[in-house]
């Protein structure tokens, strides 16, 4: 990554963080600068303090004492208060951040939910973070720059100091400015080795990690799926547990051998770190002891630049490989970042819906074209349609015709590539798009009921009202079903969040049809609403479909064409246009697509 780029990066990330702690800056530099500065007050003090008891100043010796002391307690304080902060937010970081993405995820176009690219790059990063760490990891690793920093600048000052406070010493080599640049050079030579050494341990640690997502992924994948209860049937029919155990033992072992064969190189390396560095502590005292032998400096003065030279050593190896974390993460955390910064939907419109007791909305498409981004195959095409208030419609094609689609551009979860949709006249993007969207109840073919209480899922998390629950589950003949749950309303469903009640494919459909009805919106939207449902629960269903819409419009999609029979109105679409159009009857005598459909079906009931 180069500079620009990182920097770019830093304040990407910084910006993330800051949504939700605003003064983290200021936290971090405060408590990385007293974890820098104490040990240099340590090595002050203590020289102060053996310079005081070397000439029998025992007086002066115990005031410094106590005011190191006093120093170490408070500057001690500060720093632990500081990284118990550090340390809340670290813990709580990745959920602020997958908060921050679930909140934008709502804030931008649909569309791009559905794009392959978006999130598989949001999958990639959170697979690659796990190993590594996320955005918390990452916190600490800025806190720990940043005192390696305020280490190096503490240093070099009293690196520099030590040029100023020769004292004497008749020519002598070691009371000599030249002794000190050689000691300055030696340090500087085993930096820059330091260096190199860290960056060839980045690079075996980032071949590691690349090579452990791809294990981690592939274990993780397959261990989960052992762990799925749905699964367990599928597994000992076919005796699949075997199989599954040896590939996740093989996927063991070669995590094992990665791990073997990064040790053994990060260990060599590291070995030669250590040395290096015992190399210049022993350079720094045979120089600057042989300072303090011939009069430069004083012998406490020994421990003071001594220290601080070999602070400069610690803070190098932290800062190198450390900032090698920083930055392999950083690359991975920018899927997080750009999809942070993805502008907003740009179509929010400020009108307000009319409010009308009799339902009199008119939606009504204009020559509706759309295609899906970087696409040019037109999914609906030069489409025009009315859907007339209070009016039951049903919509009908093969797969692929277009049908969701375009429910998903009534619904505004699309925009049409070309051509516009009205409401009453109006371009629905003029529209405040949270009030629009209160136009519609839909059912969705794929629809999610969650593991809440029954309650919440019905009033889709509002504070709900338990006579409209109990209705609307009455309308799809689950009341009595309910009534039989442990906690009723408050039972929760499924076991994700907790021990719940499982649900029957019928019956969440018709849950999820019941969560229609309780929106009570004016325009009612079932994709598929009875796919799950055995057929005298769709019969019942379609009987009392009518008193279940009651005066509202309702679009009906369906691959029955049975079911269409109740319909005052039937579109059959064909690679996104309306090919036909009518009754039921008009249909199955027209002998199009509709009666073809129709009587394929027809065939698989004749007697």
């Amino acid at each position: 990554m180069e500079k620009q780029s990182m920097l770019k990066q830093v304040k990407s990330f910084f910006r993330v963080i800051k949504k939700s702690y605003p003064k983290i800056q200021y936290l971090l530099v405060t408590g990385s600068l007293i974890k820098a500065a104490l040990p240099f007050v340590t090595l002050f003090f203590s020289a102060r303090i053996l310079n005081a008891f070397l000439r029998q100043d025992f007086k002066y010796g115990v005031v410094q004492v106590f005011i190191m002391l006093s120093i170490q307690f408070i500057g001690g304080l500060l720093g632990k208060a500081c990284d118990e902060r550090v340390e809340v937010i670290h813990i709580n970081a990745d959920d602020m951040v997958k908060s921050q993405i679930a909140t934008k995820i709502y804030e931008i176009e649909y569309e791009r939910l559905e794009e392959h690219q978006t999130m598989e790059q949001l999958r990639n990063a959170d697979l690659m973070t796990r190993g590594l760490g996320g955005i918390g990891y990452q916190i600490l690793d800025c806190y720990q720059i940043m005192e390696a920093a305020f280490s190096i600048l503490g240093s070099l000052m009293f690196t520099a100091l030590l040029f100023t406070q020769i004292k004497g010493g008749n020519g002598n080599f070691f009371c000599s400015n030249w002794s000190t640049l050689i000691l300055v050079g030696i340090y500087g030579f085993v930096i820059f080795l330091f260096t190199k050494n860290n960056k060839k341990i980045a690079q075996v640690f980032e071949e590691q990690s690349k090579g452990n997502d791809k294990v981690n992924a592939l274990a993780g994948y397959l261990l989960n799926m052992m762990l799925e209860q749905k699964n367990a049937k599928d597994f000992r029919i076919y005796q699949m547990q075997d199989s599954l155990s040896k590939r996740l033992s093989v996927l063991e072992g070669e995590g094992t051998s990665m791990y073997l064969n990064t040790a053994k190189k990060t260990g060599f390396l590291s070995a030669r770190n250590d040395f290096l560095s015992q190399l210049c502590a022993g350079a720094g005292y045979f120089i600057i002891g042989a300072k303090a032998m011939y009069g430069a400096i004083s012998i406490g003065n020994v421990l003071l630049y001594v220290g601080a030279l070999n602070q400069i050593i610690t803070a190098i190896l932290t800062l190198t490989q450390i900032g090698n974390q920083f930055i392999y993460r950083a690359q991975c955390l920018q899927a997080y970042t750009d999809f942070l910064q993805t502008p907003n939907m740009s179509y929010d419109g400020t009108l307000p819906i009319e409010k009308r007791a009799d339902g009199n909305y008119l939606f009504e498409f204009h020559d509706v074209s759309f295609s899906y981004p970087d696409t040019e195959k037109e999914i609906i095409s030069h489409l025009s349609l009315q859907f007339k208030p209070n009016e039951k419609l049903a919509i009908v094609g093969k797969n692929g015709a277009g049908k969701t689609t375009l429910i998903k551009l009534l619904c505004r979860l699309y925009e049409p590539t070309s051509g516009s949709i009205t409401l009453n006249g109006i371009d629905i993007r003029k529209y405040d798009y949270e009030e629009y969207v209160q136009a519609f109840s839909v059912v969705f073919q794929d629809f999610q009921l969650f593991s809440l209480g029954l309650g919440d899922n019905i009033a889709a998390g509002e504070k709900w009202k338990e006579e409209d629950v109990w209705s609307s589950l009455d309308r799809v003949q689950m009341k009595k079903r309910v009534e039989k749950m442990p906690d009723r309303l408050e039972t929760r469903l499924y076991n994700n969040n907790g021990s719940g009640v499982d649900l029957s494919g019928g019956e969440a459909q018709k849950c999820a049809i019941a969560r229609a009805l309780y929106k009570d919106a004016p325009f009612v939207i079932l994709d598929e609403p009875t796919a799950a449902l055995d057929p005298i629960a769709e019969a019942e269903i379609y009987e009392n479909f009518n008193q279940m819409i009651k005066n509202k419009t309702a679009v009906y999609i369906s691959h029955r064409m049975s079911s269409c029979q109740f319909c005052d109105r039937i579109i059959v679409l064909d690679k996104g246009k309306i090919s036909e159009e009518g009754t039921h009857d008009i249909l199955v005598n027209k002998q199009g697509i509709y009666a073809q459909l129709y009587q394929m079906q027809a065939q698989y009931y004749a007697s």
